[in-house]
This record gives C-alpha cells, structure tokens and sequence, in this order.
C-alpha cells in the first residue's frame, strides 16, 4: 500500500465532500445543476473510496470477493461519472445515448465477472488485467470523449468563454486520467478527475454567473430606457397643453447636455460635475417643469401678460414639481438620479443674485444641475415662439444670458454656454 497515494485519494475524497456543500449552499445554479454537481461529487468520492479499499485490501487481503465487488462497482462508476457533469451543465440531448451505452458496459462487467476475462483477482488479492479489459478502456475512452463534447457544449452554449480554462481542463483529463488506464501502476485517474470536476464546477458556476450579470445589466437598461420613454412622454404631454408638442422638452435636454458636457471638458465644478453628473442631469432634464400639471390651462396658455396673482399660481409649478418627482420616484433605487431631478424640478427659476424662486436662493445654493437647467431653460424660451411672444434670434437670445451672467445665471456656466453656443450656430 502506497501512503502518500492513499493520503492523496483521502484529501481528494475529503475535497468531494466538501464540494458538495459549496454545491448545496450555491444560489447562483439552478436546482437542477445544484443536484447533478452534488451526484458527481459523491460520485466521485464514492469511487475513490472504492479505489482507497482496494489499495487496503491489496496489503492486507481479507476477501478476494469483496475485492471483486468493490473493483466492480468502480469499473461501473467510473465511466458513468461525465453523465452526471453533462446534467448539471443542461446538457441533456447527447445523455440517452451514452446512457445506454455506459449501462451496457455496466451490465457486461456484471455478466463477465466471475469469467476473469476483464479482470480476476487470485490468491491474496492480488489483482490482474484479463484479455478483454479493453472492454473497459473503450468504454472509459468513450466517456472521456463525451467529457471534452461537454466542455465544448458549455463554451458554446455561453457568451463569456475561457479558452484558458478549457484547455486547462482538457489537459487535466489527458494527463491526470489516460496515464492511469494504460499502466495500473500510475495512479493519477481519481486525482485528475476529482480536479477536472472542480475545474468544470468553477467554470460552469463563472459563465452562469457572468451570463446572469448581463442579463441583469441588460434587463436594468432595459428599465431604464423605458423610463426614459415615459419621463419623455409625460414630460411631452405637459408641454403640448401651451402648444408647445413637446418641443422645448428636446431643445433643453439638448442644451443641458451641451453645456454639463461642455463644463466637464473645461474642468469647472470637477468636484459635481462628473461623468455620472452630466447623464443623470441629462435624463432629469425633461422632468423640470412636470410642476406644470398642477396650472390650470386657463393661467397656461393665457396668450396676454399674467397678473400679479396668475404669476404667483404659475410659480407653484417649481414646487409642486418637486413634490411629483418623489412622489413618482419614492420606489427608484437610483437616489442620484430622484436627488437632481427633484433640483431640477424644484430650483430651476432660482437667481443667482437672490431673486429668484421658490426659496430664493443665492449663488451657490443653488444647486448645479439646476443652474445648468436655467440656462437652457431661459434660452430655449427666449428663441421659441410663444402665445404671448415672438422669437429672439439666436445672436439676441445669447446676448442676453451673457448680460444675465452673474444676475440671473452662474458667472462661470452662463459665458461658457454663450461660447458653446457660438461655435455651434454662430
């Protein structure tokens, strides 16, 4: 009896066992999976356990028909071991037919035993290999060939491959197990499938998992852009009741992103403005008047100047804005993005000198995304017709923000817009 082999098969035995927790307790695989991994372990396990027996039963020979049984039942186990692999892995169409054939050669072990054609075991235990064992190789062979075909299944079955893994697996199988089946002397087959199962388990486990983070990811686009269509439509229906169809929903978005994009390149507020700031202000944009709801149409589109108390109904929006924006979004997990749509809903009208609403804040109280939102704001309704306007020209429309920077407008975002905006139109 070898020591340093049996103290390896007993480590290894030890490691299936303890694979068959980590499968238990998995929540990545599905329950399916979760059961066949468990199957092969103790698959494993229970043939090497068979294999550590037989190694004691060799040094000290006690009954050479328990050796019989205990070699059969791991001739039989062995080549069956990949069936369970390919379940795990959802591999299920090429399983039937090895199936059968893996039970025939099992049936045939059985019927051949006592013929010592495949192997006999004489006096003290003393095992020999009978002329058909290469009835047991073919079928072992076979079976390793399945093993490779469902390494190859998986690869192509998922979008994150391993090349690396692969190839590391397939020379674990070659040169763990075929040594071991051509020469009884070298025995490495328990090791190299104790590992090659590992190896498998860690690389199915890491492709369900990487697959099932795309999946989320994709999902979590998906939920996004479909709130985006539906911020933009009810954004698009509050602005068609003053016969704007939605128009200035565009024209600000696009102007917001022009100008945080604008203020990241140059470096200003780095601090605020990051990548992460310039979408999350761009998507928040279309939100900033969604106040407008709670106007009646009668102030709304009032082609004539408002009154002193009209004026005073019409400011509600910004609060009332707000209000919504939590209201709507008090179940989104993306606090960011409620934090900047409710500034922009809430503080767009707010003056940098103090005189603006609803709380009339002062300069930097103001918070960026809505300072960025007054801009586009005030110039896409400056070069827009209205029922109680005519358009400004562009050149007119910038003149104005520039004259406004410092009052109305941040002192460093308004001249950068106005440059912006110069380059592109002018």
């Amino acid at each position: 009896m070898n020591p340093i082999y049996c103290v390896l098969i007993s480590i290894c035995t030890l490691s299936m066992l303890t694979m068959v927790l980590m499968a238990k307790a998995n929540t990545t695989l599905s329950p399916k999976a979760k059961f066949w991994f468990i199957i092969t372990f103790l698959g494993i396990a229970l043939g090497m356990c068979a294999e550590l027996t037989r190694e004691f039963l060799e040094f000290y020979p006690i009954s050479n028909t328990l050796y019989k049984i205990i070699t059969l039942l791991e001739f039989i186990i062995t080549p069956m071991l990949p069936i369970p692999l390919s379940l795990a892995c959802g591999i299920k169409k090429t399983v039937i037919p090895v199936s059968i054939l893996m039970g025939f050669h099992g049936l045939l072990e059985i019927i051949l035993l006592n013929t010592g054609l495949i192997f006999s075991v004489s006096g003290n235990s003393v095992y020999h290999r009978g002329d058909f064992y290469i009835i047991y190789i073919i079928s072992y062979i076979i079976s390793l060939i399945y093993l490779i075909i469902v390494y190859f299944f998986i690869s192509k079955r998922f979008k994150n491959r391993n090349s690396f893994v692969l190839i590391a697996s397939l020379i674990v199988i070659f040169t763990g197990i075929i040594p071991s089946l051509l020469d009884r002397n070298v025995k490495t087959a328990y090791l190299g499938m104790s590992f090659m199962a590992v190896i498998l388990y860690g690389y199915y486990n890491e492709l369900t998992q990487q697959d099932l983070s795309d999946e989320i990811a994709f999902q979590h686009e998906k939920i996004k852009t479909m709130q985006s269509k539906t911020i933009m439509g009810i954004a698009n229906l509050i602005e068609s009741r003053d016969s704007n169809t939605g128009t200035h929903v565009k024209n600000t978005s696009s102007y917001v992103s022009t100008l945080a994009k604008a203020a990241k390149s140059a470096g200003i507020y780095p601090e605020i403005i990051t990548e992460e700031f310039v979408n999350l202000v761009e998507n928040a944009a279309p939100l900033h008047d969604i106040g407008k709801i709670a106007i009646p149409d009668c102030i709304l589109c009032k082609p004539d100047k408002l009154t002193t108390e009209e004026f005073e109904q019409i400011k509600i929006h910004s609060t009332e804005g707000g209000k919504m924006i939590l209201k709507i979004l008090e179940d989104t997990t993306d606090e960011k993005y409620i934090k900047i749509a409710y500034e922009v809903a809430t503080y767009h009208h707010e003056k940098w000198d103090g005189t603006g609403y609803p709380e009339g804040l002062v300069g930097e109280e103001i918070p960026v995304s809505a300072r960025i939102m007054a801009i586009a704001d005030v110039y896409d309704a400056l070069t827009m017709e209205r029922v109680y306007k005519k358009p400004f020209s562009t050149k007119k429309a910038l003149e104005i923000i520039s004259n406004d920077a410092g009052k109305h407008f941040d002192p460093i975002l308004a001249p950068l817009f106005v440059e912006v905006m110069h380059s592109i139109w002018l």
